[in-house]
């Protein structure tokens, strides 16, 4: 079978890091795969600076042309708006003979499209958006599932999702479960490094989840307090994007809860970190926890199944397929339950490293991410 040239488009916009995380996770699943030639793989990027430290050679990151003045501009317009044909899009196709895009639903060249939705969460929590967003979602999502030539999900809960939304087109969806990598350097950064760097506790519990409304960090807040009543008093660190576009004062009522609270002195609120931090503190931490209202497939589950890391977590669907091994589950509207499991892991861990954990999760991350860029490239084919 022809080796097909693959194009990894952009995905999301710029305040989403998940997407970049995604796509730094399926480049590093193909340049580990045996039988893929890493140089049939392209990264699309609307500017270079875009490619930041992608693990990519820059001959193989391909900048989308720029429309050539107004009257090109109108026109590469109309083509997209009216008969969804991606002008700028066909010429990186014909100059690098690309076969398939993922992600993308429009017609550009020759080039076959793969699709891909995340999750379905405007189903679930429709109240996290507005009004127009989900009658938007209603109207363009079939459009794209008709329109591209195969669709992924990213779990079987998002399968299940998809065949209540558009049952019509279920037969073009796959299933592609993403693996996270493991930077290099992780295991030689020590807790003191870590401790130092941003001045925290050595010990502690970690959340790295975006400061979005959806991702529940009210219920830690409270399980915090309830603990605080018990004199059980546990470190949290928080991590990510502290901007929500579809809830701009999120995080400055998160800061009032905590101060109402009295927990002021048991949270540390780092934000944006570089993405190795990220990795040495879940490899640290007594424990990381994920309370999130919805997930499509989760990267802080997969990161810490990725390092050997034990979590508690919220008992959606999507968590227990993850399936995080040494794990706790709970109702993610019960603070009592939540702080219950918190109290027992925070009590009872005597060291944050469980090396039999992490030398599973070592020895099997190579052949898990094969495994990942196997299904990529069977849809590929396909």
């Amino acid at each position: 079978m022809k080796t097909k040239k693959i194009a990894i488009n952009e995905l999301g916009g710029s305040q989403w890091t998940g997407g970049v995380t995604y796509r730094v996770n399926l480049l590093k699943a193909l340049k580990v795969h045996p039988a893929f030639d890493f140089k049939n793989v392209f990264l699309i990027v609307s500017s270079k600076s875009d490619a930041g430290k992608m693990p990519i050679p820059e001959n193989q990151v391909l900048e989308l042309p720029k429309t050539k003045g107004r009257v090109d501009r109108l026109w590469c317009s109309f083509l997209k708006k009216y008969f969804n044909y991606d002008v700028l899009m066909s010429r990186i196709v014909k100059e690098n003979n690309i076969d398939v895009i993922f992600p993308s639903y429009l017609k550009a060249g020759k080039a076959k499209s793969i699709y891909w939705m995340p999750d379905f969460q405007f189903i679930h929590l429709p109240n996290f958006f507005t009004k127009q967003a989900v009658k938007s979602f209603n109207i363009k999502l079939p459009k794209y599932f008709k329109l591209a030539d195969s669709i992924v999900l990213s779990s079987e809960d998002a399968k299940n999702d998809f065949e209540r939304f558009s049952p019509e087109f279920l037969n073009k969806t796959r299933v592609m479960r993403f693996v996270a990598h493991v930077p290099e350097n992780v295991y030689q950064q020590s807790v003191d490094e870590i401790s130092s760097e941003y001045k925290i506790p050595k010990k502690f519990m970690y959340l790295p989840n975006q400061f979005w409304a959806h991702k529940n960090h009210a219920i830690v807040f409270k399980a915090l307090s309830i603990l605080k009543h018990r004199g059980v008093t546990p470190f949290l660190v928080l991590t990510g994007n502290p901007v929500d576009v579809r809830n701009p004062a999120y995080l400055a009522g998160m800061l009032e809860s905590i101060s109402k609270l009295g927990i002021r002195n048991q949270v540390a609120i780092l934000g944006l970190i570089p993405h190795h931090f990220v990795y040495a503190l879940m490899r640290h931490a007594d424990f990381v926890i994920n309370p999130s209202l919805f997930e499509g497939w989760s990267t802080t589950v997969e990161e810490c199944k990725s390092l050997g890391k034990k979590m508690i977590l919220s008992n959606l669907n999507v968590h227990q397929e993850q399936q995080p091994l040494k794990s706790a589950y709970f109702d993610p509207t019960n603070a009592e339950q939540f702080a219950d499991k918190i109290e027992d892991y925070w009590l009872n861990t005597t060291t944050p490293i469980d090396a039999e954990l992490e030398h599973q999760a070592r020895e099997t991350i190579e052949s898990r991410s094969i495994e990942f860029a196997e299904r990529f490239l069977n849809i590929v084919n396909e």
